[in-house]
């Protein structure tokens, strides 16, 4: 893994794992389990049994063959097949699960490519041959299409839908069934012949087991391609037959350079190139314009052109030149518009601009590209207005946003030309229809595709509404009955159409009605069969919620989630009293939100028995003391802003782990009964509670509590001690983490806190004074599992008394701007990895004892404006990172650095009083180094020997030190300078603050032949960059304050634009220009 941050972030799960845990690596390359050095453990095949039970599971959806006696011994012969791999077994019942005949299965058992395969040693299990062989035709095609994606890539199902209609690997209509539902259907059988499987982290995308990518690479054979990063080819052979690749794609890392697509523009009969980010890498990719033009302009046979989070912000002319193009997706750019040559594109069928934010406007050609079938425009929040004409595109299926406009614009009737669409619609602007008839013209309840649709009106002009002529457009915007999703934002009307709400509509799980502040009344909602979530918002003129809402029969059968926010007028909430008595509303229930309903005052359902999330937020007035409520299931409760009495209702909460409190002005303390329930509690959260003085009002309250593993304590500035009186508190044994901030009144911890592992304290003036009791003599073992501590502002502190006895299993301490301490001497924790002193403005000493520190690893001192060092005391070995900075008063650094083998990031800023270095040279493993804001630092840089830190990569230094502000050329005029003075190690360059340099040394493009981000900063009489040019490595130039190279290095018109033109990202005084 060559990326550190990655590996960083890979690695910090391993540092705080408990002692004896244990890590498990899989892999199916012996030569990875050697390198762990620990016994690997072979992962046998499935028993004979197992195996068995498998097949017949994805043959029959059974777990045997008892019931299928016909299949039972052929079955079981073919199960001998599979030795054992499930892969192979679920395969294989993917093929059988089609063949009815016991004979057929006798077929495959004896089919000859198992034989052939065997004798071929083929690396491709012969199981998935076999099972690829008894694909259809239709599917063969498919399937080996998905060999364009790399290994482990995801992709969700009608992305790769319209990657195979844009190849013209589907047949086209078949009676009244259309393309897309067609690829649809090819996709799930796909998924159930397990030739791809579903991603378990997000259920909307799938993958390829590399095996099956293997398979169908296979297939392919030459004609497909596909890369990560930077990879390139590995051999001659690779490069030759470039020219026969057809399908690929390239999964790049953070920049793209001319290099990385070198490989593709000699694809000259290239039909498919899939450049995208994959999502779990995160951000997008640059590239520059001069790449991307030098690339497409390469291959004029492209079908298939994908650019996804791609960070540029135009797209070139030359995309219009792509004249075989199907397919473009230019999803998550932050382009503000197309070229008007995207027009020429005649055959164009698919145009995917998801999620580009600054998008304004479509060109208005384009509704001429009359074979365009799916225009995916959702998450354009900056498109308001479609060109006109957009209801010639007669063939369209996608149109995921229609806006409505005025004028020359787009009206609301153009859509009874498009009666294909389906999936996903959202029209907004409705406040511009200007005739009723055109939402009767739109013709949306004949639209029986549409599944998701969203109406919306403008909310910043209510004023400019008219609300009947609203209410009428709604009502004609009747949608299919077939519909799942609705969502209606921002209508005026007093009432809700009729056909709202209808039994009829028994397809609707998620309906969502947002900033309808005129609206009197609800529809029967809960007579929706099939609804799933609700979401009521900005209802402002309901008063109640009652038998209109609920509907005759029993209500909201299927509901688990319902959202009731800002509804400013509603006070009553009854109870459903219609059927049965055994019939109760919300039967399913699980997350209930109420936010921002001043005005509720009556009880909340009583029967919630599957309830297991409660959010009530700001509900003053919402008060259950005289009706107890039990939610026997819940497990999370969340309150704000509301009257303390609602705690005395909550009765019996026996199944709640989290329990977050923000705002509850009146709380004193926590009822007895309301506590003694929780028994299984394990996260305890307090905020901005004003009168709270104490948790509890005695200390057996713990006896209940015994699973309270987390407790927070915020901004409550009478909260003084957790137990009211003198008593003290016995946390749980599994107790671990509290965090206590702004909580100013509060003196004293909890005597026994021998199992707490963190502990966080911020902005508590009178706590941790001479009578903190984590040096009790009498408490030994006090803290000693403690393994983080972090005390900020905590002014009462003077000294530190943390004796390594007492703090056995520290590994972090952080401890800053507490401003009474004169001396940390008494630090002396030998478990310490990670230790942090920042903002203490008295602070005249460090230990002395540094060097015991033996598994010291992170050193941070800084903002110590008192701290007076002579001799730099001692650091020890394992140090790996060290940051001294705003230290004016520190005269020397440590002594004999050059020993620190481990350390490999040093920062020293703003030091005035360091004028040297220690002997012996800078420590000799560094990987990042910063060093600046230290003027009187005169040693000459060259003597720094930096050249010899051959694992540098990042070097951040002001030149203005070292006697190198004074020059006109930098490094020097010396054939060998940049040689003589950095290692070409570098990655990371910044040059900044010489304020006479005015020109750049030849030689940076030989010897940093690998850096990639150059900073030059505050060189305001630099002229000339290298005249040998910059390394084609390059994938970041910023230039900040340099006046005439900014001229110079100006987009087009700047003589050195062609010098820096291929670079990915360029930004100059913090204004991007590629």
């Amino acid at each position: 893994m060559r990326n550190t941050k990655k590996w960083t972030a890979l690695l910090k799960p391993f540092e705080v794992g408990a002692k004896g845990s244990k890590i498990i690596i899989t892999t199916r390359n012996l030569n990875v389990a050697s390198i762990t050095r620990a016994s690997p453990y072979p992962l046998r095949e499935l028993s004979f049994d197992n195996c068995v039970s498998l097949l017949a599971f994805h043959a029959l959806g059974a777990t045997n063959f008892e019931s299928h006696r016909a299949f039972k011994i052929i079955g079981k012969k073919i199960a001998e097949r599979c030795k054992g791999l499930p892969l192979a077994a679920k395969m294989l019942g993917g093929v059988l699960r089609t063949k009815s005949n016991p004979n057929e299965w006798e077929d495959t058992l004896n089919n000859k490519i198992w034989d052939l395969l065997t004798a071929q040693n083929d690396e491709v299990l012969p199981v998935l041959k076999l099972s690829y062989v008894h694909l259809p035709s239709y599917l063969k095609r498919c399937f080996a299409y998905c060999a364009v994606f790399p290994k482990d890539y995801e992709i969700e199902r009608d992305e790769s839908v319209l990657l195979w209609i844009a190849e013209g690997l589907l047949d086209g209509q078949k009676g009244n069934e259309n393309i897309l539902k067609l690829g649809r259907k090819h996709f799930d059988e796909l998924v159930s012949r397990s030739f791809l499987q579903q991603s378990s982290i997000d259920a909307s995308k799938f993958s390829m087991h590399d095996l099956l990518n293997d398979l169908a690479k296979s297939i392919l054979g030459g004609t497909c391609f596909s890369s990560w990063g930077s990879q390139v080819a590995s051999n001659e052979h690779d490069v030759s037959s470039l020219e026969k690749t057809r399908y690929a794609s390239f999964i790049p890392s953070q920049y793209v350079t001319s290099k990385c697509l070198k490989q593709y523009k000699g694809m000259k009969a290239l039909r498919s190139l899939i450049l995208v980010r994959d999502g779990s890498s995160g951000g997008s990719f640059s590239i520059s314009n001069k790449v991307l033009h030098d690339l497409l302009t390469n291959l004029k046979y492209l079908r298939v052109f994908s650019l996804c989070r791609c960070d540029i912000v135009e797209v070139l002319n030359c995309v219009g030149d792509l004249k075989h193009l199907r397919y473009l997706n230019f999803s998550y750019i932050d382009i503000k518009r197309l070229p008007e040559s995207i027009v020429s594109l005649c055959k164009l069928q698919v145009l995917i601009l998801r999620g580009c934010q600054k998008l304004s406007k479509l060109p208005q050609g384009i509704t001429k590209l009359v074979n365009l079938q799916f225009l995916d425009v959702r998450d354009t929040r900056n498109l308001k207005e479609m060109p006109l004409g957009i209801g010639n595109l007669k063939d369209l299926i996608i149109l995921s946003k229609f806006v409505v406009r005025l004028e020359k614009g787009s009206r609301l009737e153009e859509l009874k030309n498009l009666p294909h669409l389906q999936g996903e619609l959202f029209i907004s602007e409705l406040q511009k229809v200007e005739k009723v008839r055109d939402a009767i013209d739109a013709n949306l309840h004949q639209k029986q595709g549409l599944t998701n649709l969203s109406l919306h009106w403008d909310e910043n002009l209510e004023n400019l509404q008219n609300h009947e002529q609203e209410a009428q457009v709604l009502d004609f915007l009747r949608p299919h009955i077939d519909l799942e999703n609705l969502n209606i934002l921002n209508y005026g009307g007093a009432k809700f159409p009729s056909w709202l709400g209808g039994p009829s509509y028994s397809k609707i799980v998620s309906l969502c009605l947002r900033g309808c502040p005129n609206v009197i009344s609800l529809p029967p909602l809960g007579q929706l069969p099939s609804v799933k979530e609700l979401s009521l918002e900005g209802l402002h003129t309901i008063r109640m919620i009652g038998s209109e809402f609920y509907g005759d029969k029993r209500p909201f059968s299927s509901l688990t989630t319902l959202k009731l926010k800002e509804m400013l007028s509603w006070k009553n909430w009854s109870p459903y009293v219609g059927g049965p008595k055994e019939e109760v509303s919300f039967s399913c229930l699980q997350h209930l939100v109420v936010r921002s309903c001043p005005s509720l005052i009556r009880t909340l359902p009583r029967q919630l028995d599957c309830l297991i999330k409660l959010e009530i937020h700001s509900c003053p007035h919402l008060n259950n003391s005289t009706n107890e409520v039990c939610f026997p299931s819940l497990r999370e409760l969340y309150l704000e802003d509301c009257n303390k009495e609602i705690l005395k209702s909550l009765v019996n909460l026996t199944s709640l782990t989290i329990l977050k409190i923000e705002n509850l002005a009146e709380l004193v303390c926590f009822d007895h009964v309301f506590m003694r329930c929780l028994v299984k509690l394990k996260q305890l959260h307090i905020g901005r509670c004003d009168k709270l003085t104490y948790l509890w009002q005695d200390e057996s309250i713990m006896l209940n509590l015994t699973c309270l593993q987390q407790l927070a304590i915020e901004s409550c500035p009478r909260f003084k001690s957790f137990v009211a009186g003198e008593g003290e508190v016995d946390l749980p044994c599994d107790f671990e983490r509290m965090e206590l901030s702004n909580c100013i009144s509060l003196e004293k911890l909890p005597s026994k806190m021998h199992t707490f592992k963190h502990l966080i304290i911020r902005r508590c003036p009178k706590i941790l004074g001479p009578t903190i009791p984590l040096d009790d003599p009498n408490n030994n073992n006090l803290i000693s599992q403690l393994e983080y501590l972090q005390i900020v502002n905590c002014d009462s502190l003077i000294s530190f008394l943390f004796a390594n006895d007492r703090l056995t299993a520290l590994k972090k301490l952080c401890i800053c701007e507490c401003k009474g301490v004169e001396s940390v001497e008494m630090i002396t924790i030998e478990s310490l990895k990670e230790m942090t002193i920042d903002g203490y403005p008295n602070l005249g000493s460090l230990p002395q004892c540094l060097h015991t520190l033996s598994h010291l690893a992170h050193l941070d001192i800084s903002n110590c404006s008192a701290l007076e060092i002579e001799e730099f005391p001692s650091v020890p070995v394992t140090l790996s990172c060290l940051i001294i900075s705003n230290c004016p008063k520190i005269k020397s650094l440590p002594n004999k650095w050059h020993h620190l083998t481990s350390l490999e990031t040093l920062f020293i800023e703003d030091c005035q009083n360091i004028k040297c270095f220690p002997k012996g040279g800078l420590p000799p493993n560094l990987h990042r180094l910063l060093i600046r804001g230290c003027e009187n630092l005169k040693q000459p840089m060259r003597e720094w020997g930096l050249h010899l830190l051959t694992s540098l990569w990042c070097m951040l230094i002001d030149f203005c030190m070292g006697g190198e502000g004074e020059k006109v050329w930098f490094p020097s005029e010396d054939k060998d300078a940049w040689s003589l003075l950095f290692p070409s190690s570098l990655l990371y360059l910044r040059i900044c603050n010489m304020w006479n340099v005015e020109r750049l040394s030849s030689g940076l493009l030989n010897h940093l032949s690998s850096l990639k981000h150059l900073w030059i900063d505050s060189c305001p009489k630099l002229r000339y960059l290298p005249e040998d040019g910059l390394p084609p490595s390059l994938q970041e130039l910023y230039i900040e304050k340099c006046e005439i190279l900014k001229d110079r290095c100006s987009k087009l018109t700047g003589d050195y634009w062609p010098l820096i033109q291929e670079i990915p990202l360029i930004e100059i005084d913090w204004v991007r220009i590629q």
